[in-house]
């Protein structure tokens, strides 16, 4: 949704030119620390962090150690906003956001919303509702969407979906301390169970007769992880008529729940295939997608998504039909060109109403109407582990 009235925004009538937008960071913890915070330190025309809502201490102290300088911090959104704040990056834990979010539209802030958004398809009903009321978006932080060379790769999935054959989605994730560590001015939390308010949301999103194997990958490995590449899957199938929930295959989970993969088949052409994978003792992040189309394949790479060392390779190759030479080509992106940064510069640009304010191929920045369609497809592959 674009294009909201300013006054509604808090905004004031800004626009192009019109300064950095205020913005409360609700929740400075572990996604905070390890991405936004210093994005937003690299990103002072665009985005002026100008206030807090954290709980910890600790992890507010751990702010003038990242180069932010001093920040107030306050006890509520509410408060935030009265003291200026003009919209809300909310980085609390998934299973706060429904509250996190209502409160902030409440108060009149545009939100930009770590994923998961909600697992639960309630609550994304009532955030859709608190969003027409008050007429504020609420973007949902799909950030390799911004990615360039993920985009590039979502356009020839596009060009190509006549012909195309198989998507599949690789991931070998550390998810472990050590991914993240060298980017926290605190020691990370270790990898544990989920405690009890995580517990209790899954059981309402799940339903009472789903396992705790269910539970656990919904909010991990499909909720938490794929559900990002669910999402580039939906920008590919985007407007063709396929999708993915209610044409699952099959979904599977094994080594105690660190493994989880599923299968779908969007129409009697087409295969989409996605396979996550906990491996704590790797060292590094691995994410591949691949599409086979009848006459190329293209290939996609993906670091870390804390990684600004490293960047997105896209690798093409095709063939002519009728026999013609093949071609490869490779793009790869300016390292330190991440979707997180993107992502705020494109989530500026509309909070300021910048004319060409969109996202990916020059979609709407994706929002809850995305989380909706995301959330159908890994719930029903979750319900259906085994």
């Amino acid at each position: 949704m674009n294009g909201w009235p300013a006054q509604r925004a808090g905004i004031g009538g800004e626009r192009a030119g019109g300064g950095p937008v205020p913005v409360v960071l609700v929740g400075a913890g572990k996604v905070a620390h390890a991405a936004h915070l210093r994005e937003l330190r690299d990103l002072p025309d665009e985005l002026h962090l100008a206030a807090v809502v954290e709980p910890d201490p600790a992890h507010i102290a751990a702010l003038h150690r990242v180069g932010l300088g001093a920040v107030d911090r306050y006890a509520s959104v509410t408060a935030a906003a009265r003291a200026g704040a003009r919209a809300a990056l909310v980085c609390t834990p998934w299973w706060t956001h429904r509250d996190v979010v209502l409160e902030c539209l409440a108060a009149g802030l545009p939100v930009l919303c770590e994923k998961p958004v909600t697992l639960d398809p309630a609550e994304i009903e009532e955030l859709a509702a608190a969003e027409r009321r008050t007429g504020l978006p609420v973007t949902a932080g799909y950030m390799k969407r911004h990615d360039p060379v993920v985009r590039l790769f979502l356009d020839h999935c596009r060009a190509r979906l006549d012909r195309a054959r198989r998507l599949t989605v690789d991931i070998h994730d550390p998810n472990a301390p050590h991914q993240v560590a060298h980017l926290l001015p605190y020691d990370p939390p270790p990898f544990g169970p989920q405690p009890p308010p995580a517990r209790e949301a899954l059981a309402r999103a799940l339903g009472p007769a789903a396992s705790q194997a269910q539970r656990e990958a919904y909010a991990r490995g499909l909720g938490g992880s794929l559900i990002h590449q669910v999402n580039l899957v939906h920008a590919v199938l985007a407007g063709s008529g396929r999708k993915l929930a209610g044409r699952l295959l099959h979904a599977d989970g094994w080594a105690q729940g660190a493994g989880v993969s599923c299968r779908w088949r969007p129409d009697d052409g087409l295969l989409v295939d996605m396979t996550h994978q906990r491996l704590p003792a790797h060292r590094r992040y691995r994410e591949v997608l691949e599409f086979t189309a009848s006459d190329g394949v293209a290939t996609l790479t993906l670091p870390s998504p804390y990684a600004r060392d490293e960047a997105a390779t896209l690798t093409v190759q095709s063939w002519d039909p009728a026999g013609g030479p093949a071609e490869r080509r490779v793009y790869t992106a300016e390292p330190g060109q991440t979707g997180f940064r993107r992502q705020l510069l494109a989530w500026a640009r509309q909070l300021r109403g910048e004319p060409g304010s969109r996202g990916a191929a020059g979609e709407a920045l994706p929002g809850l109407a995305d989380v909706r369609t995301d959330t159908r497809a890994v719930r029903e592959a979750a319900l259906r582990l085994a």
